[in-house]
């Protein structure tokens, strides 16, 4: 069955477009604070934000803090969703309850922590990340490419109860919740009684968002075309969001017109 075309989705009566942030609509860096926010797709976003029965959310695993601060992007026009749907900006953030960690829970996330260190002072550039729900091993800025494979294969292996481990581009992430990309978009569909919805991604993560949308959304996959993937679309790059927003965007003023 072909994908949802971007006309038929512009007509639609209430319109969700949801896009992850980091290798989506910003391109990569060492120094994660500072990545490089395409504008193109982002003129677009605010576009489609202004306009009547249409919501544009960021859905990161970035945690919320980090996701504001590096993307630019304003709670007045937008949802933002940080650590993967698990923390959601005011006034939206009972779309999806931000959980609160048990004893068990912290005592797990503490002994990862503990892991991670270690490992990352295996390699020259690796780092462990510190989030709410979540402890992440980078290896962004380790120049030893094979040993940074190896470290992340490692990392991989670490079995700790109550926490998951999900590999992405040069991490390893551990959570210990259960919330998913895909289950913040289940709910925020619900919440924003949308008719159609729009999810954009590039990674591993990604991948539980666009198991959840149906034959009338759209997902879309951006980058290497050789992964597998449950999206509907493939875009090659960031450039190709920009240019898929963009669209949608027109055909969206277009019909509200």
């Amino acid at each position: 069955m072909a994908p949802i075309t971007l006309d038929e989705l512009a007509r639609t009566k209430q319109l969700l477009v949801v896009s992850d942030f980091d290798g989506t609509l910003a391109g990569f860096s060492t120094d994660p604070a500072a990545v490089p926010v395409n504008q193109q797709a982002a003129a677009a976003l605010h576009q489609l934000a202004e306009l009547p029965n249409t919501t544009v959310a960021i859905l990161s695993g970035r945690d919320l803090d980090g996701l504001r601060a590096a993307s630019g992007f304003s709670e007045k026009s937008f949802v933002l969703a940080g650590s993967h749907g698990a923390q959601t900006s005011e006034p939206y953030a009972d779309i999806l309850a931000s959980p609160c960690l048990n004893d068990a829970q912290q005592q797990a996330l503490a002994a990862v922590s503990e892991k991670l260190e270690e490992l990352a002072q295996k390699l020259e550039g690796a780092f462990v990340e510190h989030k709410p729900f979540h402890r992440v091993l980078h290896t962004l800025k380790a120049t030893d490419q094979k040993g940074a494979a190896a470290l992340l294969a490692e990392a991989l292996e670490l079995d700790i109860p109550g926490i998951h481990a999900k590999p992405g581009k040069s991490i390893v992430e551990f959570s210990a919740v259960t919330i998913t990309k895909g289950s913040w978009i289940s709910q925020a569909q619900s919440y924003f009684d949308a008719s159609a919805t729009v999810f954009l991604g590039d990674d591993t993560t990604d991948e539980d968002g666009f198991a959840v949308l149906g034959a009338g959304d759209l997902s879309v996959k951006v980058g290497n075309p050789q992964v597998e993937t449950a999206a509907r679309l493939r875009v090659a790059d960031i450039a190709g969001v920009a240019e898929l927003l963009t669209q949608l965007a027109g055909l969206r003023t277009q019909a509200l017109g």
